[in-house]
């Protein structure tokens, strides 16, 4: 991933802010975009830069940090997968919507002791979670708070 590929935008630092950078409340309509005088702010104090990344890396981040998708301006399809981890006594409430009929293999997988993860699903029909994954929110739309 280089810059005329799209590599991601990330904002160094700005994992150290709180919420009142942004314009909205957590799930409000505006929720995860930052207000523009803090952008400019933060520009000033220290500005976006774009990763160059190895075919093949993986990159951690901790989600506060502001960032962003940057268009690939190259012919060349770019891969990206991105997935959450909690650790296993963070009690977190969300859950995978999965097409229910992914259930056995998941299953098996776990019976197998192959998939080494705790993996929290609610199960849905097929058609339901098609369509519910192309409209999915944004950043602060899902509660990555911890359960009492």
């Amino acid at each position: 991933m280089e810059r005329h590929n799209g590599s991601t935008e990330i904002w160094p630092g700005t994992h150290n802010n709180d919420i009142s950078t942004q314009e909205g409340a957590h799930g409000g309509g505006a929720s995860g975009r930052i207000i523009e005088s803090r952008l400019a702010e933060q520009r000033e104090k220290h500005p976006p830069v774009q990763s160059v990344i190895e075919n093949g890396s993986i990159v951690i981040r901790d989600l506060r940090l502001w960032h962003v998708g940057m268009p690939n301006y190259s012919h060349d399809v770019r891969i990206m997968l991105a997935m959450i981890h909690f650790a296993a006594w963070y009690r977190n409430p969300m859950k995978l919507e999965l097409a229910d009929d992914v259930r056995p293999v998941l299953e098996a997988l776990s019976k197998a002791g192959k998939l080494g993860l705790q993996v929290p699903v609610g199960w849905v029909e097929r058609e339901k979670a098609t369509a519910g994954c192309l409209n999915r929110g944004f950043g602060n739309s899902y509660d990555f708070n911890q359960a009492k």
